[in-house]
């Protein structure tokens, strides 16, 4: 007995010396656990109500972006949220009866009003954010554990301090990631942190402060205040689908999404792989490609849609002072009695597999495509054998995300041509195609926005693929249809070979052909067509004279690189429309797609697996 006794007492002393030796290592290890533990918590159950501020700078450079959010919510009462972010300023109030949210930037307000609160608990939205992607979402399913592990390496690995920091005593826990160091900042409240590192050369500065009370901020209208009423369900679903795409696409350019690789069937359609990239290939009626494309690619057509209507939604209507959504509709109803009958059945079937409403998909696919672009097709005496080439340079909005979702699509449509469609998921319409019959299309953005009266460019895009069978027929499409806006397109057939240029507008239609002299276009190349703007387009013409004669696949795609293809440079790709191959690259998180590999496809083959 005396000997349990002595043991027992030696224990306690040694446990005792233990944790007055490490006394600030275990006590930060439990602060960190607490953390761990409310966060997972939190993350997957709305709380019932918080207030919180958060202040940081994120400096790369001599590039500071700065952000202030305070936040005070109660479930099924109020939300507010004052958000500064770079030189934007947003203003969120919500309460029982309405939502408004002030643009300070803009003197603007948008408001609806009404019963229907909606989902805006911050906490619960950064779960659903992280739940979207395999690398986070570990996070959210963290069990007792898995917490406590994470604990116990931040006992062994973290370096603990003490300091004073406006005038306050925090607790500084250093976790060591790789060769660099985060510093965690606590108090003794535990109430308030802040975050300090120095990560792949950016300095990072954060601070949270909890249990805060937060100053509502008036809103300080002006004679030039303008106030737009909307439904109240439509505010508060652009505010949380466009705050969940814009901190997925925060993630994604952090560490960008590993497409799993995972070969999937639904009806006459099949998703692929071809290096990483997503393949999707579709037979059928148009409604049946629809459904296979919506059941297929169910998730990436959600992010798009977000992305498109309700992201964008917000630095459209800061900059238009004009709701943008109502802009859309207003695109879409003066162009829906020009959409063939047959894409209005393909988008129906994509809402009823991707379960998207239609009305979102419909105003997805009418996206006003200011794209600022630029085209060539080289052929004959151009070329190593005479061999036609085509390359397309797409520039648009990276930031955006919207290469992430990328697809390449082979397309065989019941009584229509076949094609291949280098786009996007969710996206029916065409800015980059070929079909089978050796014919390829290009288009460049141009001006005129909101004359809408027409078929919209990407649909007549795809309207050519899949009636055109030569060059000549391709051009009297384009010009028999009534068009929106000022396009510019680039036109190929292998089977001649051949190209021309197209300059339109609702009443304008010019066709350039090779070798042919244009205000717009003055410095003609034999046996080459070049459609393009300013520096970009001297840029091109001069690396085509240059190769002139000797251009090969290698030498195709390097007529594209900077500065021909912008900074936004979205897409790029090389059709040779006789073999019906085509070489697509896609943009990285910070890089232009012409700095980026090319994957290689075979139309040809593809198509035979689809019949």
């Amino acid at each position: 007995m005396n000997i349990i006794k002595k043991i027992l007492t030696a224990f306690v002393v040694l446990v005792v010396l233990f944790t007055i030796i490490f006394w600030s290592r275990i006590h930060g290890t439990y602060n960190v656990y607490s953390i761990i533990n409310t966060v997972s918590k939190s993350i997957n159950n709305e709380n019932g109500k918080y207030n919180f501020l958060i202040a940081g700078t994120i400096a790369s450079g001599k590039n500071i972006d700065s952000a202030k959010i305070a936040v005070s919510y109660k479930k099924n009462g109020h939300f507010f949220s004052d958000i500064q972010f770079k030189k934007k300023h947003y203003i969120i109030n919500s309460d029982t009866d309405s939502t408004q949210v002030f643009i300070a930037n803009s003197n603007l307000i948008v408001s609806g009003t009404g019963k229907e609160i909606g989902n805006f608990d911050v906490i619960k939205l950064i779960g659903d954010i992280l739940k979207d992607y395999p690398q986070y979402k570990k996070f959210t399913k963290l069990s007792f554990g898995k917490k406590l592990g994470m604990s116990v390496w931040t006992f062994f690995n973290a370096s603990f301090d003490e300091a004073e920091k406006d005038k306050e005593d925090f607790d500084i826990i250093t976790f060591p990631i790789g060769k660099q160091n985060i510093n965690l900042w606590l108090n003794d409240n535990n109430d308030k942190y802040f975050i300090t590192s120095q990560l792949e050369k950016k300095e990072i500065n954060f601070e949270l402060t909890l249990k805060d009370k937060i100053k509502k901020t008036d809103i300080n209208k002006t004679a030039n205040t303008k106030t737009i009423n909307i439904s109240r369900k439509e505010l508060n679903t652009a505010i949380y689908r466009g705050a969940l795409r814009a901190g997925g696409l925060f993630l994604e350019n952090q560490n960008p999404p590993k497409v799993k690789e995972e070969e999937k069937t639904y009806g006459k359609g099949i998703l692929k792989f071809n290096n990483g990239n997503r393949l999707f290939l579709a037979k059928g009626t148009h409604y049946e490609i629809g459904e296979a494309h919506g059941a297929l690619l169910k998730s990436e057509v959600r992010k798009m849609v977000d992305a498109t209507l309700y992201t964008i939604c917000w630095v459209y209507t800061a900059s238009k002072r004009t709701w943008f959504i109502d802009d859309l509709r207003e695109a879409y109803k003066r162009e829906a009695p020009f959409i063939p009958k047959r894409f209005q059945e393909e988008m129906s079937g994509m809402a009823k597999t991707s379960g998207i409403s239609i009305d979102e998909i419909r105003l997805t696919n009418v996206f006003p495509a200011l794209f600022h672009c630029s085209g060539f097709a080289v052929f004959n005496s151009a070329t190593v054998g005479g061999k036609l080439y085509h390359g397309r340079v797409l520039d648009y909005i990276t930031k955006l995300g919207l290469q992430y979702y990328s697809v390449v699509s082979v397309i065989a449509p019941d009584n229509y041509n076949a094609f291949v469609n280098v786009g996007f998921a969710g996206f029916i319409g065409s800015v980059t195609g070929m079909n089978e019959k050796q014919v390829s299309f290009g288009e460049m953005g141009g001006k005129g926005e909101g004359d809408w009266d027409g078929m919209p460019m990407a649909f007549l895009m795809r309207d050519g693929m899949e009636r055109a069978k030569t060059l000549s027929e391709a051009v009297n499409i384009f010009k028999e249809t009534p068009r929106t806006c000022e396009y510019y397109y680039v036109i190929a057939d292998g089977k001649i070979p051949d190209a021309r240029g197209l300059a339109t507008s609702p009443v304008r239609f010019e066709v350039i052909k090779p070798n042919q002299y244009h205000k717009q276009l003055p410095e003609p190349v034999k046996d080459a067509v070049i459609m393009s703007a300013g520096n970009r387009y001297k840029k091109l013409v001069e690396r085509i004279k240059e190769s002139h004669g000797k251009i090969d696949v290698e030498k195709a795609i390097h007529l594209m690189d900077r500065p021909v293809a912008m900074k936004s440079n979205l897409h790029d790709a090389l059709f040779a429309p006789q073999s019906l191959e085509v070489w697509v690259s896609n943009a990285g998180p910070k890089t232009p797609a012409s700095s980026e590999p090319y994957t290689h496809y075979n139309f040809g083959e593809l198509l035979k697996q689809l019949r």
